[in-house]
């Protein structure tokens, strides 16, 4: 049923629209929902949503974004609270709880697979490429060439833990069940974040080739 409509400040409203995008997003996938459908839930008319941000496949990249920019901002968080040194157990710990977040995972994979969280131009920098910038600035501001890891060693560290966490988020149950234990049984994922953190940890510092 359509939200109904109400008087809002300009800010109010976008931010309105892009709450119900991303709800609607990451329950259908972009290729389901549509600017109509966006309108009808934050209750605007399709006229408004065109005006904030143009085209349905703009307001997609507008969802992502803010949702990304959520997701690096806990990592900065982690990364002040560390004393900006990401230490590889602070970097599993924050990843698991974003994983916490279904519809951010599946609105992040989906984007993966079509290519939605792409920049327009090929040189244009990515989320990943942002995240993994913050993440060096914090460990060389603390650790500087040569004593700490070079970028090399800091990309591998971001691909490894992503797809450590991702793939057992995804996976995790019926692998789990499949194996014999339960999966709602918090141990496992504690267990989990454990070793893939000492693996991490091993390789961010130079332990392993």
């Amino acid at each position: 049923m359509p939200a109904p409509r109400r008087r809002r400040t300009p800010d109010q409203a976008r931010a309105e629209i892009l709450d119900a995008a991303t709800e609607l997003i990451a329950r259908h996938g972009p290729d389901g929902v549509g600017l109509r459908r966006v309108a009808e839930a934050a209750g605007v008319t399709h006229g408004l949503v065109t005006h904030y941000f143009g085209t349905y496949r703009a307001l997609v990249r507008a969802v992502l974004e803010r949702e990304n920019e959520r997701k690096r901002e806990r990592v900065r968080e982690r990364l002040r609270a560390d004393g900006s040194v990401p230490y590889a157990d602070a970097m599993t710990e924050v990843l698991f709880d974003i994983l916490a977040d279904e519809r951010f995972v599946r609105l992040w994979t989906w984007s993966q697979l079509h290519g939605w969280d792409h920049e327009t131009t090929p040189d244009s920098p990515t989320d990943l490429s942002r995240l993994v910038d913050a993440i060096e600035e914090g460990v060389h501001a603390v650790l500087p060439p040569p004593e700490g890891p070079d970028r090399a060693r800091i990309e591998r560290v971001v691909l490894l833990a992503m797809s450590g966490a991702y793939g057992y988020a995804l996976g995790r149950r019926y692998w789990l069940t499949s194996l014999g234990h339960d999966p709602d049984e918090p141990g496992h994922d504690a267990a989990y974040r454990t070793a893939l953190s000492s693996v991490l940890a091993a390789h961010l510092g130079g332990s392993t080739p």
